[in-house]
């Protein structure tokens, strides 16, 4: 996922050109003369007419309207409620035309009308407004923080003003790499939407399908996209950035060519509507990077960095360094390369935008290595792991699959519950249809005369009872019906439950099979003596997946969990880490079988057959191990302590070249030596930690 522009930022900045232009091409107008009706004393009708006035004076000429408008926002004399309507007017025009200075105006009139606001539904819209504001200035922990205020105070707002606020929340969260969080909020507002007529909005739809290319939910990806497509329709300016997630999804599913049509539809609509967008530009170059056309591809990263600095969009010009800098690798033109790349880091640093930052450090990491800067090389990696420990929490992910399974849950039993509903409806309809039958046919029997009448009485019971087995022989069906419904919803909850804990790449487990494993009780012979953990990183894996495409490097990681199944005892816990990484909990173990089981992996991995067509692939790996107790109150703190210690270990046996393993014995019983980040060397220095051997 190396190209996909953060979601509120594509959305910001198609919306910003596209009332930019507008303003550019129309002559400046007026004050409307409505103005004059934003009384103490005006209608309700009155003061809807001057607000609507207002909007379409802003749109029109925001530079002559602000000046005036910001006077009457100050106004004493008019109610804090006209005021802060008039306020939100002007916050969301200077939005849509990217006049982001206004928030020098905006800043004391918002603080000095919230204070006068009672709580309420237009307090919870001025929150928002402002949120706004901040969000499109990338202050997201801001905009975050005054969505949380407008929710408190949205009770009595209607359903899509809600939704739309938590949608808002889950932008603000998504971009401060709190992934969990905002798929919490975008998943509330989704279930409100689905409660109004006009259903989710189109932001939302791909909102999500951008959160889920974050999350690496292709499928997921795929679906709200092309939701949010439909919705769109082909003349809303602002598909083109959708098409843009399409074709990322899509790419990452291995289906190039789809994504080249979907990227060439949105290319299109966006000329069409003289707004290139450069993050479709930007994805075009990396589909013909991945077609091995390099050259052309770089010339597509070049003209969406200059998009992204003429938009003052900080988030994307990193990305499109970024990309810059990898093809500029591919190219042997590393130094060039160099200086694409720590453009890219300074500026995902000034957008704050930790998950792509994240994406970075081993790109940059690797071509100082290559140019022998190794100095500036380790600093960078150091920092690489702290922002891993800051961003890669178990607990965070775990939620995450929980969510998503929730959410699938809730979606299936929804279906379930309607199609209940119908089943009685049409229950109803029948008994109502029989009873009218009869009625009919008793009053025509009675007209009858004599014996006749007698005879058609006894033909209408008999009829009667027919129809009667009928509808309990419908009944029978629809019941078995939605028996075989429960039957798929147990299967599908099935499904879920292993998805969640299982690596579909490798079928290993993942951090939360590990988690819910430490939660509950512990195999038998984890728990009779202490375990020991190995973490186990592939050596330069990154080179594999540049030069021969994901695609091999997936089947090099497939394999290797299959070396590392041979290696593994029955009592063993085996599990992905996280792309590279893997866990081996070896069971009935210690820092004394250490050695040897780092040995056989070793050779194992070494005499396995990678091969790339008739290419054998040399494959090595890097191990750190530590002893680990789950004999304790907290088993899960236990293993997390451990965990460090294994990852500096392991970091220990990257610097010292690769293709062996180091590992670490800890003595003392004091918990708080260990807290924050190791610093190993004052550790060992102090007998904390003993280094019991590093095998290169």
């Amino acid at each position: 996922m190396k190209y996909v522009l953060p979601v509120a930022t594509m959305l910001l900045t198609l919306t910003s050109a596209l009332f930019a232009q507008a303003a550019a091409q129309t002559p400046p107008a007026v004050a409307p003369s409505e103005l004059a009706a934003l009384r103490a004393d005006s209608s309700e009708t009155e003061q809807a007419a001057a607000l609507e006035a207002v909007k379409d004076w802003l749109e029109r000429d925001f530079g002559q309207a602000r000046a005036e408008l910001v006077a009457r926002i100050g106004d004493p004399a008019l109610p804090p409620d006209l005021r802060s309507r008039l306020l939100r007017s002007a916050i969301e025009a200077a939005r849509a035309q990217a006049q982001l200075g206004f928030d020098g105006d905006a800043a004391p009139a918002y603080r000095d009308l919230v204070e006068r606001l009672p709580a309420g539904p237009e307090r919870s819209r001025l929150h928002q407004a402002y949120g706004n504001l901040s969000l499109a200035r990338g202050q997201f922990a801001a905009s975050e923080s005054l969505y949380r205020q407008a929710v408190t105070e949205d009770a009595d707002r209607d359903l899509a003003e809600r939704a739309n606020l938590r949608s808002s929340l889950g932008v603000a969260l998504a971009q401060q790499g709190r992934l969990d969080d905002a798929l919490s909020a975008m998943l509330q507002a989704y279930r409100l939407y689905e409660q109004t007529p006009a259903g989710p909005s189109t932001d939302l739809l791909r909102n999500i399908g951008g959160l889920s290319i974050y999350l690496e939910d292709w499928e997921q990806a795929v679906t709200f996209s092309r939701l949010a497509i439909d919705k769109l329709g082909p003349d809303d300016p602002t598909v083109a950035g959708v098409y843009s997630n399409l074709a990322a999804a899509l790419t990452e599913q291995g289906n190039l060519e789809a994504a080249l049509e979907a990227l060439q539809t949105g290319m299109a609509l966006a000329e069409a509507a003289g707004q290139p967008s450069a993050s479709v530009i930007s994805n075009l170059g990396y589909v013909l990077r991945e077609l091995d056309r390099p050259e052309d591809a770089l010339a597509h990263f070049e003209r969406a960095a200059e998009l992204n600095r003429a938009a003052s969009d900080v988030g994307s010009l990193a990305i499109s360094m970024k990309n810059i800098g990898e093809t500029l690798i591919l190219l042997d033109r590393r130094r060039d390369a160099d200086v694409a790349l720590q453009a890219s880091l300074a500026a995902y640093r000034e957008a704050d935008i930790k998950p792509k930052r994240l994406e970075l450090y081993p790109v940059l990491v690797d071509n100082l290595e290559q140019l022998e800067q190794y100095p500036q090389a380790l600093a960078l990696m150091r920092e690489y792991r702290a922002l891993t420990e800051e961003l890669a929490s178990a607990e965070a992910q775990a939620r995450v699959a929980e969510l998503q399974t929730a959410f699938d849950l809730e979606r299936k039993e929804r279906e379930l519950a309607e199609s209940e509903r119908e089943r009685l409806a049409r229950e109803t309809e029948l008994a109502s249809l029989q009873a009218e039958q009869s009625r009919q046919r008793l009053v025509r029997a009675l007209l009858v005369a004599g014996v006749v009448a007698l005879g058609l009485f006894l033909l209408l019971v008999l009829r009667s009872l027919l129809m009667r087995t009928r509808a309990n022989r419908l009944l029978a069906e629809k019941n078995a019906e939605i028996d075989l419904q429960h039957t798929a919803l147990g299967e599908t909850n099935a499904l879920l439950h292993r998805q969640s804990i299982e690596d579909e790449l490798t079928g290993l487990g993942n951090r939360r099979s590990v988690r819910q494993m430490l939660e509950s009780e512990s195999p038998s012979t984890l728990r009779r003596r202490p375990a020991l953990l190995v973490l186990i990183d592939l050596d330069r894996f990154k080179g594999i997946n540049d030069r021969f495409g994901h695609s091999v490097g997936d089947r090099v990681l497939a394999e290797f969990a299959n070396v590392l199944r041979t290696v593994a005892g029955p009592e063993d816990v085996l599990a992905r880490w996280g792309g590279e990484e893997f866990l081996w909990l070896v069971a009935d173990a210690d820092m004394a079988d250490a050695a040897e089981r780092c040995r056989i992996l070793t050779e194992r991995v070494r005499a396995a057959e990678f091969e790339v067509g008739s290419r054998r692939l040399s494959i090595t790996c890097s191990m750190g191990a530590t002893p680990v107790d789950l004999d304790v109150d907290d088993p899960q703190a236990a293993f997390d302590l451990a965990l460090k210690i294994a990852d500096a270990a392991l970091y220990e046996a990257k610097e010292s070249g690769r293709n062996g393993w180091a590992g670490f014995q800890r003595h003392g019983d004091d918990p708080s030596r260990f807290e924050g980040s190791l610093d190993i060397a004052a550790l060992v220095a102090s007998g904390a930690l003993v280094r019991k051997r590093l095998q290169p």
